[in-house]
């Protein structure tokens, strides 16, 4: 049996091998081969799974995990889950337990997760004699220009409020609080609705009205170099910048809190799954491998280094999360977090990338951009 995943830290491929040593000693008689597949992860595995060539087990990228289900390409698990009782479906939380199911069928299960959550750093919070997070986005831009400040007195300033990326994954907590989604449930693009027009302009005001920064403006890489930095004040992000904080720039004095409520109170999870293609060699290995790994035993080991959070309660709270004060935030955001997940073939991202650079970069007006680009997203859809 062969399990594939990506590779994105050496910290990630220690943990996925100390996993994988913890299922050996529980099911010796399973043989499996771990082959992670470095760079190109999607393309490579689409030209696997089109020539029948695909690992008994790999990850799948939670945004697009719907392409896969409607080519016909994964193994439905709900058999298998039928016959083992003890997986407890029903441990998940409820954004994650259904979150890769299809036409009513299981085709993989999360195997964690990630949330936006608000980073504010406390020192610069002190310093403007803001006692609290933002609670709302009237706060949030109020508190942006309170942040925005030229401290060495040369005429620039060099530290902002917030912090803004021209992609589509940071502008979603606005649109989603704004009560727009990407496409519908019944397949209509709604990048062109009033909701999702309000909330794009509102996420670009910050950086127009320069109390927002992009990283590339101030020579950085990421949201979370410019936040470690001291650059700026506030930024969206997920527990991914909490290990680099603490490698990088450990004397950042920084706290968590929920985002900034708009008109609903949403975030956006980030998942992805354990999944089985049809044609697996050994379909009941690699269900054994599947139902440990997403399992409480294989979540608790892999979640226990908090390099990512886990989707079953139990093992949130096992692992301590609900009693930490920064992942605690993680776990109540998940309460009404929406998944980031669309019913589109994968190059839709290339085009509604394009767009979004093309508002920060060309200075293009919102409302006809994201017309334009929704008339662009038809031909993505999936049947």
């Amino acid at each position: 049996m062969r399990f594939s995943s990506w590779q994105s830290s050496p910290t990630e491929e220690r943990i996925v091998k100390a996993s994988l040593d913890s299922f050996s000693k529980k099911y010796p008689e399973i043989a499996y081969d771990y082959q992670p597949i470095p760079g190109n992860y999607s393309e490579k595995l689409q030209l696997m799974l089109g020539t029948g060539n695909a690992p008994d087990l790999f990850w799948l990228k939670g945004d697009t995990s719907p392409a896969y289900f409607s080519f016909n390409v994964l193994q439905p698990l709900d058999s298998f889950v039928n016959q083992t009782p003890e997986f407890d479906t029903d441990d998940f939380f409820p954004v994650f337990k259904d979150a890769f199911k299809y036409n009513g069928k299981y085709y993989g299960f999360a195997k964690d997760f990630n949330a936006y959550v608000l980073f504010y750093n406390k020192d610069m919070f002190e310093e403007a004699g803001i006692i609290s997070p933002p609670k709302d986005w009237n706060e949030l831009k109020s508190y942006a220009k309170k942040l925005t400040k030229d401290t060495n007195g040369d005429g620039t300033i060099d530290q902002f409020g917030f912090i803004v990326e021209a992609s589509i994954d940071i502008v979603l907590p606005f649109i989603f609080q704004n009560g727009g989604e990407i496409i519908s449930k019944k397949n209509q693009i709604k990048i062109d609705t009033p909701e999702f027009i309000e909330a794009v302009d509102f996420f670009l005001s910050f950086y127009r009205e320069g109390i927002a920064t992009i990283p590339t403006d101030v020579g950085a890489g990421w949201n979370g170099d410019v936040f470690g930095r001291k650059q700026v004040a506030m930024v969206f992000s997920g527990a991914w910048i909490i290990p680099y904080l603490k490698e990088s720039y450990p004397d950042v004095n920084y706290a968590v809190a929920e985002l900034p409520v708009g008109k609903n109170q949403a975030t956006v999870a980030f998942t992805n799954a354990y999944v089985i293609p049809k044609n697996a060699e050994y379909l009941n290995d690699s269900w054994k491998l599947l139902q440990y790994l997403a399992g409480k035993e294989g979540m608790r080991i892999w979640t226990n280094s908090k390099i990512a959070l886990p989707t079953r309660k139990s093992v949130a709270i096992e692992n301590n999360f609900y009693n930490d004060s920064i992942f605690s935030v993680f776990l109540k955001s998940a309460e009404y977090a929406k998944l980031y997940q669309v019913n589109l073939k994968e190059r839709w991202f290339d085009d509604t990338q394009a767009a979004m650079q093309a508002l920060f970069y060309k200075k293009q007006e919102v409302e006809p951009t994201l017309k334009k680009l929704a008339k662009q997203l038809e031909k993505y859809k999936l049947n």
